[in-house]
């Protein structure tokens, strides 16, 4: 069957010939048609080909609905529709089929590139007279782009023929979508992304495992109706492999130009404070793979720069998302999917009471819920089972759930052997060992994993067998104690005990350098690299601790990652990890005391400041430039503030406030506050631009008798903060210029430092005596404002006005944060 009968059609056919062989080709719908009904009725039929084939056969047939849905239907689009028809003829020939899984690869390029023929057509359609009324030669140019999409396709086609499967796909864009998406890119700089929350392919899970749910998955994505669920919930214990799962589809689905977003949050990282950052993320995901959710997203920034910064969910859901998609093309049938892994670790109770979005619950009935997105959106969440995630996403209607838990004895059995196997692949292990290491996982990936890298790992006078007979005898009591019975096992094999009283001794020593390291890297607010760890190591308030980091997590590569390379911060590789180190009960001899590792924190925080900050740390050159001016700032500010030092200067307080007080501290925190570096320290919180913080955390330092000294020199920092925050982050140096030299003559900051900074300017008369009590003036209201609150942690304001607005304020510069709340009447 050839797509086109008589005259050919080509991008050459212009001029006079040009509109009747068009005419022609309007008649013949059909043609192009039938190749895909072929198609569509094939892959239906297809029971036992892998799941990921069949999800790319289901997408590259959604875009190709997309392509022959243009209403263009000049030569250019007949011609791509003309090649697609021999992609579809070639795909469904009986022989090509029986390759189709082994050719799962080669099938994901087709797909992605039939995705890139789908938004030429679109953007070629919507740009063509453009460029036209521009003078451009669009014909030769549209030409020179449907030669090369013509020629990967052929080339991938060969691919398939010859059984090999190189990566030759090509991405083509012309000119003109180009320059547009170099404008609409430009809009978007400076919105809030999470970095590092992405797809992380190392968690895949081993091909040919786990085929049974990814295929149930796969097929509930690809599925239609108004009655199909939106969101999968997939649950289970610590160790299951919900990552794993979540990851291999997000992988799936890249590879055939599918997904949306990937976002994974990470316990180690809830100082990024990710769950403030997850839809702008997710919309910035979307606008880099459709045009049309790129121009919507640019124009609603445009219009309010504010939601660019915002750390509102409900206003990101809403204005960064769910408008921007309605405002874009829709929905296409393509299936779009959104990951968000790991749920239960975007921080506590509270902080996941605003994700109740994906529920469809909020208190305020004017948001949009997840049923306003288009038809072909899924999202896809993973998480422990924790009371207050299932509280909320039990008995939705558009919720469905599925559980690693019920995945049956036998399947998680045999997928682990699968995966053992490869992992022991060579060490000699015949197939009924590997069967009863499997059936010891009970069905724990992560058990498995740890189990297998114990065994690989060379220890001295033992062989690979005698390791493994340690892993398959060793029997915990409970079922729910199989993995910390591993990591057990691992450290007490880092770490042998022995009863000659020279190795004793030095196991002792090991052991509390492990407790020392593993205490600061779990007590962190936010993993820090080797190099950091050392950094603030030195600073620790006992000689013993002032060890290389390095001696301890050298040896646990199994349990950390980031061990590597000394740029990577540190963190537990499994959640699990942490749960069994801070459990005494089951980590016994290896159980670590966070409040003591909280109060070495803290004591360290305090003494790198005291070494680090200085003066103009980031040696700016004038006042009269605003930071926002300065091009090379950012470049200085990672040079002269170095992560700890960055660190502590914005996680001292929280430290504090999670320790017992102790009489050293005690003096440490009052020589911080009775020292110039205490403005020191605002300078380099503007820098970092974390001044903001300062208000909130002065009023953790815990209230003792000892700090009672300090607490008045707190609370004037606190004001001092929300007068003159706005002109600090504007530009630092006036936080010496203008700053000081106003400070009420009354105020503890006045009278301790006026003294040390003679060289600005004096007030001769009219000073402040004491603060006044306005401190910031909030300007945006048109009308009488009737209510106003603070939100409970201090950073923000909240007011409500005749002129039917809520507003939210930044409570330390007086800002507007984000849009104002509409609807009240």
């Amino acid at each position: 069957m050839h797509p086109l009968s008589g005259p050919a059609v080509t991008v050459a056919s212009t001029g006079q010939d040009a509109q009747a062989d068009l005419d022609a080709a309007d008649g013949l719908q059909d043609t192009y048609l039938k190749p895909l009904r072929i198609f569509d009725a094939t892959i239906r039929e297809i029971a036992n080909v892998h799941p990921y084939a069949k999800m790319a056969l289901s997408v590259l047939s959604c875009t190709a609905k997309i392509i022959l849905a243009q209403t263009d239907r000049d030569a250019a689009v007949l011609t791509l529709l003309e090649k697609l028809c021999e992609v579809y003829r070639f795909v469904t020939q009986n022989e090509k089929l029986s390759q189709i899984e082994s050719m799962s690869a080669i099938l994901g390029k087709v797909s992605q590139q039939t995705r890139e023929c789908a938004h030429f057509i679109k953007n070629y359609s919507e740009t063509k007279n453009f460029w036209k009324r521009l003078g451009k030669n669009i014909v030769s140019e549209t030409t020179d782009t449907i030669q090369k999409y013509s020629d990967v396709f052929d080339r991938l086609m060969q691919n398939f023929r010859d059984q090999v499967t190189h990566d030759v796909a090509i991405h083509v864009h012309d000119i003109a979508i180009h320059i547009h998406r170099t404008e609409e890119m430009l809009d978007l700089i400076g919105m809030t992304y999470a970095d590092g929350a992405g797809l992380d392919t190392r968690k895949q899970c081993l091909q040919g495992t786990r085929t049974e749910i990814l295929s149930e998955i796969a097929e509930w994505v690809k599925s239609t109706g108004d009655n199909v669920p939106r969101v999968l919930w997939l649950s289970g214990t610590a160790g299951k492999g919900k990552s794993a799962i979540a990851h291999t589809i997000a992988k799936w689905f890249e590879d055939a130009g599918g997904l949306g977003s990937c976002y994974s949050f990470d316990r180690q990282r809830e100082a990024d404070r990710r769950h403030e950052k997850i839809f702008s993320t997710i919309a910035r995901d979307l606008a880099d793979r459709d045009p049309g959710m790129r121009r919507a997203l640019a124009d609603a920034v445009q219009a309010a720069s504010s939601l660019k910064k915002t750390a509102d969910i409900v206003q990101q859901w809403q204005k960064l998302l769910i408008e921007p998609l309605k405002k874009s093309s829709g929905s296409t049938g393509e299936p779009i999917v959104i990951i968000i892994d790991a749920l239960d670790e975007s921080g506590g109770v509270e902080t996941r009471k605003d994700l109740r979005i994906l529920a469809g619950k909020h208190q305020n009935p004017g948001v949009p819920t997840i049923k306003d997105l288009p038809g072909n959106f899924r999202f896809i969440v993973t998480s422990r089972a924790l009371d207050d995630i299932n509280g909320e996403f039990q008995g939705v209607q558009h919720i469905r759930q599925m559980s690693m838990d019920e995945i049956p004895t036998a399947v998680a059995e045999r997928d682990i052997h699968a995966y053992v196997s490869k992992e022991l692949e060579g060490q000699g292990f015949e197939d009924r060992k590997i069967s009863a290491f499997a059936k010891k996982a009970d069905g724990l990936f992560e058990w498995a994993r740890l189990a297998c890298g114990y065994i690989k790992v060379r220890h001295m006078g033992l062989s690979p067998m005698d390791c493994y007979n340690q892993v398959v005898s060793h029997n915990p009591a409970e079922r729910s104690k199989l993995l910390y019975g591993m990591y057990d096992l691992i450290l007490t094999n880092i770490m042998p005990r022995d009863t000659s009283t020279h190795s004793e001794k030095s196991r002792s020593t090991a052991l509390a350098r492990f407790r020392s390291v593993m205490g600061q890297i779990l007590g962190t607010a936010e993993p820090l690299p080797l190099a950091s760890l050392n950094a603030m190591r030195r600073h620790f308030p006992t000689q013993e601790d002032n060890f290389d980091a390095e001696l301890v997590v050298k040896s646990m590569g199994s349990l950390l990652s980031g061990t590597t390379n000394p740029d990577s911060p540190i963190r537990p590789l499994h959640a699990s990890f942490h749960d069994f180190l801070t459990d005494k009960q089951s980590s016994g001899e290896f159980f670590i005391d966070l409040s003591k590792a909280q109060h070495d924190l803290a004591f360290a925080s305090l003494r790198v400041m005291e070494h680090g900050l200085r003066f103009n740390i980031c040696d700016l050159k004038s006042s009269y430039l605003p930071n926002s001016k300065d091009l090379k700032l950012q470049e200085q500010v990672k040079k002269c503030i170095p992560p700890h030092l960055s660190y502590s200067s914005r996680c001292w307080t929280s430290h504090m406030r999670t320790t017992v007080f102790d009489e050293e501290l005690a003096k440490e925190v009052k020589s911080f506050f009775d020292h110039e570096r205490l403005f020191f320290w605002l300078e380099s919180l503007a820098m970092i631009n974390a001044l903001s913080s300062a208000v909130v955390a002065l009023p953790l330092i815990p209230n003792h008798s000892e700090f009672k000294d300090i607490s008045s020199t707190a609370m004037d920092v606190q004001r001092f903060i929300q007068i003159f925050g706005g002109m600090i982050l504007h530009s630092t140096p006036h936080l010496y210029v203008s700053a000081i030299p106003f400070l009420p003559a009354n105020s503890p900051l006045s009278r301790l430092f006026s003294a040390r900074f003679p060289n600005t300017l004096r007030v001769a008369f009219g000073r402040d005596m004491n603060w006044p009590a306005v401190q910031t003036v909030l300007r945006g209201h048109t009308s009488s404002v009737t209510s106003v609150s603070f939100s409970p942690d201090g950073t923000r304001i909240a007011t409500g006005s005749w002129d039917n607005t809520v507003r939210l304020w930044d409570a330390v510069t007086g800002q507007p944060v984000g849009e104002p709340l509409r609807g009240h009447t």
